[in-house]
């Protein structure tokens, strides 16, 4: 349609129309509460390079009914798109990433003088036929990008003229379906797939999660060129007809529903290059959102014996909110603060080719995970991996080099807050993906949350607010996969290998009403555990003291077990063969030397000796003990105190 003519046709339907804010809830389905501005600002770049405002004033509830239209701009080319309050992007076919900022009058003046502001290099792709949908942006200025098969997160900060801190990164992987994406709100994504079918994404930029991935098909189709005012309002044209339709999306009814089949709102609209709208003129309340953190000290403690590829041996303990570093220098010893404000301590995973070993714990005030990394004697800075997370998380390192990360956390369902379990992946880039939650979302979990992995598949068990213990699968580049229930499983348990390829799981039963260490085997088909406790290196006279319990297997493909007595002396296992249901009797590590102790952990050292450490009494005690080819022999250790 000429512009003129479609000016014409815009300013006369305005005389018919009262334009007024729209008040909370106006237009809206039962679940979220929209509230937008008195006109939505769409803005349409023309094949002759002219850029027009559009000012719809039907925005909550899709009313063919305008505000008006004015040109803004002249000699327009490339690839534009629209951002909140005002900003407009635009990249030049030189693949320059401008800025400019409408303020409804005229264009702001940029640092410099002139009215746009160059921020970037390299984005022509965008300019593309193929490209010009795979790039949007949110409510909150962040910019989401489709590169292959990969979904990537930008942020400018006009505060500092800088790009923020982890822009470009991957947050998902797998989007090669999709040749659309249209952003609203804050995070909220639809993508589209190559038959047209949309699908609904959302990620929260603060704890970087998932907080809603791929509901899968929402059913409004045969449309191009999508955008969004925000508050999951969305325009669309119809390429038959030329028709600009109106519609508007509600997650949290079922698996995600259009409020209509699109509301026509205007006709000629086919032969714009670009049609975009400011992305927060319109906002949406209600919406299921993270739980702020509940970061509780970990009360069961277990020391972790750290072996890094240098031969040194480190004892890391967990009180008092810090980590704590301590190894024997000369005749003393040297224990040093790794970081504070923590809440627990997961177990370590080495990487031999950087020579580095690396744990993972929860900050006690945002939930934000920290890795830590251990390299050439010194602890490196933390990095931050968000997540408001209310745990300490499960860490493993894969045969590709990778890492993923296991942790529980929390979300608001309307006013229930539900325990979740979530995972993120780290890519071979080193990019790590965002977080996905994963498991049964009619539970609530609880923890605890233990993992082994075994090459590329990893294990993982977890507790449940109902008293049951799930288990899942996972492989790189999928979500973990549930694969049923544990009953009699209590709140402390380990998971270890079985030195055949299998998994054990490692944990407390009664016998004769006193707590004892039993374990449970994976079954030979793979499909579950067995259902009843095997006792493991017998009874303890006095039973076995209710803390957290540590499991190996050893080079000579035996299990060994460590544990405290009820006099919370650490005592020790191992199975007589590989594979083998017998183990030897229990035996104290020290027996004149260990009383009063807390939970021990156990390592391997690059020797190939088994080492043991605990910590209590203000003491740090190492044991070691060389491991036989023979599993037959039970282990004899050696050691003490630190210094």
């Amino acid at each position: 349609m000429n512009r003129r003519l479609r000016s014409l046709c815009l300013a006369a339907a305005a005389v018919a129309t009262t334009i007024t804010a729209v008040t909370a809830g106006a237009g809206t389905a039962a679940a979220g509460t929209l509230s937008c501005k008195p006109v939505a600002n769409i803005f349409t770049m023309q094949a002759d390079g002219d850029l027009w405002n559009y000012r719809h004033a039907g925005p909550s509830n899709g009313a063919f009914s305008w505000a008006g239209a004015r040109q803004v701009g002249w000699g327009w080319g490339g690839k534009t798109f629209a951002g909140p309050n005002g900003w407009l992007f635009n990249i030049t076919t030189g693949g320059e990433l401008r800025r400019l900022r409408y303020n409804g009058t005229g264009w702001d003046t940029m640092p410099g003088g002139g009215q746009f502001q160059t921020i970037g290099w390299g984005w022509q792709s965008y300019v593309e036929t193929a490209n010009r949908g795979r790039i949007t942006v949110d409510a909150d200025g962040s910019i989401y990008t489709l590169e292959g098969d990969r979904l990537r997160w930008w942020s400018f900060v006009q505060e500092s003229g800088l790009w923020a801190p982890g822009s470009g990164r991957v947050l998902d992987v797998g989007w090669s379906r999709f040749d659309q994406i249209t952003a609203s709100g804050g995070g909220g994504l639809q993508a589209r797939d190559g038959s047209g079918v949309l699908h609904r994404f959302r990620y929260h930029r603060d704890t970087e999660r998932f907080v809603t991935h791929d509901m899968g098909a929402a059913g409004w189709t045969n449309h191009s060129r999508l955008f969004s005012a925000g508050g999951d309002v969305y325009y669309a044209v119809r390429p038959d007809t030329g028709q600009l339709v109106w519609n508007r999306y509600d997650e949290q009814v079922g698996s995600g529903q259009w409020q209509t089949g699109g509301t026509v709102i205007g006709s000629d609209w086919g032969t714009d290059v670009d049609i975009t709208a400011t992305t927060n003129d319109c906002a949406v309340d209600g919406l299921r959102t993270p739980a702020p953190a509940l970061v509780y000290s970990e009360m069961r403690t277990q020391a972790v014996v750290l072996t890094p590829a240098s031969g040194d041996l480190h004892l890391l303990s967990y009180g008092s909110d810090q980590i704590t570093d301590t190894r024997s220098v000369g005749t003393g010893r040297d224990t040093r603060v790794v970081v504070g404000n923590s809440s627990g301590l997961s177990a370590p995973v080495f990487d031999d080719e950087a020579a580095t070993a690396t744990i993972g714990t929860t900050d006690r005030d945002s939930g934000d995970i920290k890795l830590v990394t251990l390299e050439n004697g010194q602890w490196q800075p933390p990095l931050i991996l968000k997540g408001a997370m209310e745990t300490k998380p499960a860490v493993v390192h894969r045969s590709d080099g990778t890492l993923a990360l296991y942790a529980l956390g929390n979300r608001f369902y309307g006013s229930e807050r539900r325990g979740l379990v979530f995972v993120r992946e780290q890519l071979p880039s080193g990019d790590f993906l965002a977080w996905r939650e994963f498991g049964d979302v009619t539970k609530s979990y609880a923890g605890p949350l233990e993992v082994v992995s075994g090459g590329d598949e990893t294990t993982i068990l977890v507790r449940a607010e109902d008293g049951t213990t799930e288990w899942f699968r996972h492989t790189p580049g999928t979500l973990p996969a549930r694969k049923g229930a544990l009953t009699g499983v209590g709140d402390i348990f380990t998971l270890t290998g079985d030195g055949q390829g299998g998994v054990l799981l490692v944990g407390f039963y009664l016998v004769n009403g006193k707590e004892q260490v039993g374990l449970r085997r994976e079954k030979a088909d793979r499909s579950g555990f067995e259902e009843t406790w095997e006792a493991v290196g017998g009874e303890m006279p006095y039973g076995a003291h209710y803390a957290r319990i540590g499991a190996q297997v050893l080079p000579n493909g035996s299990v060994a077990v460590v544990a405290l007595d009820d006099d919370r002396m650490v005592m020790v296992t191992s199975s007589k063969a590989v594979g083998g249901r017998d183990f030897h009797p229990w035996a104290r590590v020290a027996p004149n030397d260990n009383q009063g102790l807390g939970a021990p952990g156990l390592a391997l050292t690059r020797s190939g000796d088994l080492a043991v450490g605990a910590v209590g009494g203000g003491t740090y005690r190492l044991w070691r003990a060389s491991v036989s080819p023979d599993p037959a022999l039970p282990l004899q250790f050696s050691g003490g105190p630190i210094g």
